[in-house]
């Protein structure tokens, strides 16, 4: 196999992994609230306070539906994965510089991405974190991708940059010029398998979660409808 293309399965393969478990967290989630309904329907006497019982059950379908069909999207998106040789795909975590990480990524960008898009960087050294160079660069295409779908007639600005917090956190900040969102959407922005878009897949944000998740980083997005969308992910740097 091709040094290319054992890059590319690796990657599709912590993808998968990645996306597994916001799946895994969504299924569970609606198996809670299917549980929690059906106990109250099985409550007698039932409380003044129960809400209508046709409307429990509905909410049980409906949730039981929703849950299926996630695990049945990811069973579609692990079809094309090609098995290797694990041995192959074993490769340690190293001490990564995100600001330089951030600026390798941006420049492959600029020389092979939209022509329309103009990128500002401000991208100040920050303190190193032990994590997996392959996934971090996956994890900052799946937001550049999240941002390019964004703009409208993919033309805009896109921002990124790195600094500490108060804390001496490590923050990378990604902002696009785009739509944005409104709150019903933002909401459920990381979901796996949720798009606003016809034809999307919707994995791009929850594969990006999940990949900094295991990196033990937190991320939250803030977005206002015509005013774009700010990616914010914060992470406490290596301690020696």
């Amino acid at each position: 196999m091709a040094d290319n293309d054992l890059d590319a399965t690796i990657e599709r393969l912590n993808n998968l992994g990645h996306l597994s478990a916001g799946v895994g967290h969504h299924v569970i989630n609606a198996f809670s609230a299917i549980v929690s309904n059906a106990e109250l329907l099985r409550l007698k006497p039932p409380p003044p306070s129960l809400p209508d019982p046709a409307a429990l059950m509905e909410m049980i379908v409906r949730t039981a539906l929703e849950a299926s069909t996630v695990a049945r999207q990811l069973i579609d998106f692990t079809r094309p994965v090609t098995s290797i040789d694990p041995n192959q795909a074993a490769f340690e975590p190293s001490t990564i510089a995100l600001d330089q990480l951030a600026e390798e990524v941006v420049a492959v960008e600029r020389s092979t991405g939209l022509a329309e898009v103009k990128w500002q960087t401000e991208l100040r050294a920050v303190p190193p974190i032990r994590g997996h160079a392959l996934q971090l660069r996956a994890m900052l295409r799946h937001l550049i991708g999240n941002a390019y779908e964004a703009l409208s007639e993919r033309r805009g600005t896109i921002e990124l940059a790195t600094t500490t917090d108060a804390r001496g956190w490590i923050v990378l900040e990604l902002r696009d010029s785009g739509r944005g969102m409104d709150e019903a959407t933002l909401v459920r922005a990381t979901e796996p398998f949720f798009s606003t878009k016809p034809g999307h897949l919707g994995v791009g944000l929850s594969i990006a979660n999940g990949i900094w998740r295991r990196h033990r980083g937190t991320l939250s997005i803030r977005s206002q409808p015509a005013e774009g969308t700010l990616v914010r992910l914060c992470v406490e740097p290596t301690r020696e």
